[in-house]
């Protein structure tokens, strides 16, 4: 199953001059926003060092100071604008054609021993420049933005007169300025095809991921419906196969019908079940209840500890979903003591286990034994196609966030074992998260 939508958000807008943006370009047009205001800052401070510097020149000639006001101040309202926003091709485009004019005639507000080199005031706020209209335009406008401030640049030094020597200069400039544009070039090709690569990766992962958890999903609720045929049905049908009294097998008939009407109920319809409305230990009390009607009796027993807490239980909370796994076990290990172990005797003790590796850091939890003293059976001879543990009971507990095991031996009984700690506990929306010491080899009945 494909889904249309990969699970990597989607941006409306394109973030380095292309087209939709996934997390990495995103991210990556983030920081180099980020690094244009550095940028811009840093020339801006450094025209204003280039003024103090020549401040002779310019208290000689005051009004040439229009040149570098003009470019700290539209610098100044750059920053600001990219400190709010990420650009976009517009706001290149404008940036460009600002510092464009500027170039053409800001020539002549540089001192005459600095014209043509690349040191000077003019030169290294154009050079700051290329990280807007280099980065944050399509890639043929970018191109012909920055060609066209650097050959702005070039025309100013040509118009304005150089000192002796200095022609040089400014053409090694101008070949410098070409340098760092190739540069911006080749570094935005590089870091976009990296991170679109990567956007690539994430959602072909993504796509994968709900694969994965489609077949998940398909694989718990087939395993829920062999549970609930095990369960029902068969063992209804077993019950009628053995001549069991008419009235215990209408009784069974219509508890059934009961769990197929609830398993069958949409997901969104509160549950209303008996194991849910008393907490685990009223839910333990109501299977051991039923198989008293069946000729089993249950014992079931809790020590002062689990009984401290209104509710019956101590420790932390039990969720939901690992208290219907546990009194769903609980039954069908039950039934199967009434089936097949030739007693009428099973005890269900309720106890505290701590969480494995850590019995002192971390809260109890629960553990849940399921014991008889019937003719039990040879675990290595067991058919394997039946689903009565590994289904209903090692599986179930496994789905719910905990762990299940059997320990039986020929002539001795059989004790199932059902443990649940809080660091084992189903992550939300139903997945366990681990289901550590689950007996993923014990057989079926």
């Amino acid at each position: 199953m494909r889904l249309a939508r990969s699970l990597a958000p989607q941006p409306a807008a394109w973030k380095l001059g292309g087209g939709p943006a996934g997390p990495a370009v995103t991210v990556l047009g983030a920081v180099i926003t980020r690094v244009a205001v550095v940028v811009r800052t840093a020339a801006i401070g450094y025209a204003v060092v280039q003024v103090a510097i020549w401040h002779s020149f310019y208290a000689a000639r005051p009004w040439l100071l229009w040149g570098p006001v003009a470019a700290t101040a539209w610098g100044a309202a750059v920053v600001a604008c990219l400190r709010r926003r990420q650009p976009g091709w517009r706001l290149a485009m404008v940036d460009t054609a600002a510092y464009t004019a500027l170039a053409l005639t800001a020539g002549w507000c540089l001192p005459l021993a600095v014209r043509g080199e690349a040191g000077n005031w003019l030169f290294i706020v154009v050079i700051s420049q290329f990280t807007i209209s280099m980065w944050f335009a399509p890639a043929v406008l970018s191109a012909a933005l920055t060609l066209t401030l650097v050959a702005a640049f070039w025309a100013g030094m040509a118009l304005v007169p150089l000192g002796p020597g200095m022609r040089p200069d400014a053409v090694a400039s101008g070949l410098l300025m070409f340098a760092v544009a190739g540069m911006h070039w080749i570094g935005r090709r590089m870091l976009c095809a990296r991170a679109s690569q990567a956007d690539l990766a994430l959602s072909a992962a993504d796509l994968a991921a709900r694969d994965q958890y489609v077949v998940l999903s398909r694989t718990i609720e087939r395993r829920e419906h062999e549970r609930l045929l095990h369960d029902t049905v068969l063992n209804t049908l077993t019950a009628i196969s053995r001549a069991g009294r008419p009235d215990m097998v209408v009784a069974r008939c219509q508890r059934d019908i009961r769990v197929l009407e609830r398993m069958l109920r949409e997901p969104a319809e509160p549950v209303a079940a008996a194991w849910l409305d008393g907490g685990l230990l009223a839910g333990l009390e109501v299977v051991a209840s039923e198989m008293r009607g069946r000729g089993l009796e249950v014992h079931v027993e809790a020590g002062p500890a689990e009984l401290a807490q209104p509710g019956g239980l101590a420790g932390p909370p039990v969720p939901a979903p690992v208290t219907e796994a546990i009194t769903q076990a609980t039954r069908e290990a039950l039934a199967n003591v009434a089936a097949h172990a030739g007693t009428g005797e099973a005890w269900v003790t309720i106890g505290s286990a701590a969480a494995p590796g850590d019995r002192e850091a971390r809260p109890a939890g629960l553990r849940v034994t399921i014991r008889d003293e019937g003719v039990g059976f040879d675990p290595g001879r067991a058919d394997p196609a039946r689903l009565g543990v590994r289904r209903s009971i090692i599986e179930r507990m496994a789905d719910g966030g905990g762990s299940a095991s059997v320990r039986s031996v020929p002539g001795a009984g059989t004790v199932v074992s059902l443990c649940w700690a809080p660091s084992a506990a189903a992550a939300p929306g139903g997945h366990p998260a681990a289901a550590p010491g689950a007996d993923q080899g014990a057989p079926a009945w």
